[in-house]
């Protein structure tokens, strides 16, 4: 009978490097790669930020299933999902994934609304809602054919991620650091996203919260790849087309 293999503690120093690495790399890529294809080469900026995703994305997805191999377990569809704790939703887990995706919205629409107001009503600056390296004009003509090359980037941003993250990490974070883990693990993913921007990431505090929560508790890293999804996809492809600004 195939099993995996046992999932070992995970020190704090562990989880601080595994972060780190990936997260120094990102901000390699959003400040020096993307710019230079922008401005040396013509690229789309939209372009160039999937170009960029990819050489991001692609290797988190790699990374997590060489760590999951080195644990000695077999490369079997049926153990990596088990291992990475991929699972079918029950009629639990829709539960959680609709509260926190409501959650995430309302939190994420009630900072937005505080900035417009302390903006309006102080002169205080707002918050810019995207960083330097993902502004560009709504698609145009032959442009809009760009998010084909975007939505297996997209697969990778949020899969990528999220069996990274959560599928593989957080449950050698548990083992180490019990009802405290998923705090680390938020944390982490925040210094992730330090690329973004102070703006963003303000932006960014519910579902950098709520997802490593619900995925603690509900032990289903589905439900974050779900929510990550539904909350990163549609609003960018909005935002692309200009049916939202």
């Amino acid at each position: 009978m195939h099993k995996i293999a046992e999932i070992r503690k995970m020190t704090i120093w562990k989880s601080i490097l595994l972060f780190s690495i990936p997260s120094i790399y990102f901000i390699l890529i959003t400040n020096n790669l993307i710019p230079y294809l922008v401005k040396e080469f013509n690229v789309h900026p939209a372009l160039g930020w999937f170009i960029g995703g990819y050489l991001v994305f692609v290797p988190l997805f790699i990374l997590a299933l060489i760590l999951y191999r080195r644990e000695g377990n077999e490369l079997r569809i049926d153990l990596i999902l088990k291992r990475l704790r991929i699972k079918r939703l029950s009629k639990n887990d829709w539960k959680w994934t609709i509260a926190s995706s409501t959650l995430i919205l309302t939190a994420t629409g009630l900072i937005m609304f505080t900035s417009k107001v302390l903006s309006e009503s102080f002169g205080l600056r707002g918050l810019e809602t995207t960083p330097s390296f993902m502004e560009f004009q709504v698609l145009q003509g032959y442009e809009k054919y760009y998010l084909l090359i975007w939505i297996p980037m997209f697969f990778f941003n949020i899969v990528g991620e999220e069996i990274l993250w959560r599928g593989y990490i957080l449950p050698r974070q548990e083992l180490q650091h019990g009802d405290y883990s998923w705090v680390i693990n938020s944390v982490l993913w925040l210094v992730f996203h330090v690329c973004f921007g102070l703006d963003l990431i303000i932006l960014l505090i519910p579902i950098l919260i709520v997802v490593p929560f619900v995925a603690y508790k509900t032990k289903n890293t589905s439900i974050g790849i779900l929510t990550h999804g539904i909350l990163n996809g549609p609003m960018f492809v909005l935002v692309s087309l200009g049916l939202i600004k």
